[in-house]
């Protein structure tokens, strides 16, 4: 798996560090160096799928808004990757701008601008994966999250109701800490249900949906050095309305399901021991996340 070089100088850790205030650097394709924000999972250059990321700017500020790990044949994103604070939270609402990425061409991505056709299981909801709730500070950037590469097909009972509540748990996290870094996505292996877009186009439903947070807050006293991190996995069926400890797991253990690693860059911030604390951590373990 590649590994993004390391930093250069305690400066440019320090610069990383500071929430939400990096300038972004458009990346495309594996053949590009992968940036090294705390968000991202570790990529490969032999598996067939494309890193991308795009940036915004709000307040004058030039932010990093979201990168994505795009299949060209399950046309979904393996997972999309965010910091989430204050900066990117405001009262624009939703865009309702269901349309295609920018960044790849229209024939190679997903066309959800009319919803998801039926497939060979019945209908299914357009899921986010960066929510829309997540991207509020105006409606350009709320706009971003409905492209076709930030969309899924989602069982619209487990869309609308457990994944939605913990949506709305991981933003009450985010404006309780500095920055939070979150990873969402999706498992296509074994998948044996799809949906059509509305060009036609066979779109997979995934066999299951997780989530991954990483907390920094500037109090070191908090966690490990200011870190803690937590990650939830749900197969694709349904689940009560409320999200609980059942679903929940430290991030070593969502990685051993995964098979990649998540937060690749928190090594080289943090400390090997530490980042290796923070991973193994059991979220069930720690009161602060179910406050």
């Amino acid at each position: 798996m590649r590994r993004p070089f390391l930093f250069v100088s305690i400066l440019c850790t320090l610069v990383f560090l500071s929430a939400c205030t990096e300038k972004h650097n458009t990346t495309g394709r594996p053949e590009t160096v992968i940036p090294q924000w705390l968000e991202l999972p570790a990529t490969s250059a032999s598996d067939g799928l494309d890193f991308f990321s795009r940036s915004c700017n709000l307040n004058g500020k030039a932010l990093r808004n979201y990168s994505y790990y795009w299949d060209y044949s399950s046309r979904v994103s393996h997972w999309v990757a965010y910091p989430l604070c204050s900066d990117y939270l405001g009262n624009s609402g939703r865009s309702e701008a269901w349309g295609y990425d920018p960044l790849l061409p229209a024939a190679k991505q997903s066309n959800v601008s009319g919803g998801f056709k039926e497939g060979n299981n019945g209908w299914y909801a357009r899921g986010h994966q960066l929510p829309s709730e997540d991207r509020t500070a105006n409606d350009i950037l709320n706009a971003t999250t409905f492209y076709g590469t930030n969309i899924v097909p989602m069982d619209n009972d487990f869309n609308g109701g457990v994944w939605y509540t913990l949506e709305k748990r991981v933003r009450s996290w985010a404006l309780a800490s500095d920055t939070l870094y979150v990873v969402t996505g999706c498992v296509v292996e074994g998948a044996k249900y799809y949906v059509y877009d509305r060009s036609n186009e066979k779109i997979t439903a995934p066999t299951a949906f997780f989530k991954a947070v990483l907390r920094y807050t500037k109090d070191v006293t908090s966690g490990h050095n200011g870190f803690m991190g937590a990650a939830f996995w749900y197969n694709h069926e349904g689940y009560p309305q409320t999200f609980s400890k059942k679903e929940s797991m430290s991030i070593a253990d969502l990685e051993n399901k995964l098979g990649y690693e998540l937060f690749v860059n928190l090594p080289k911030v943090a400390g090997q021991d530490v980042a290796a604390n923070i991973k193994e951590e059991k979220p069930d373990t720690n009161s602060w996340w179910w406050q």
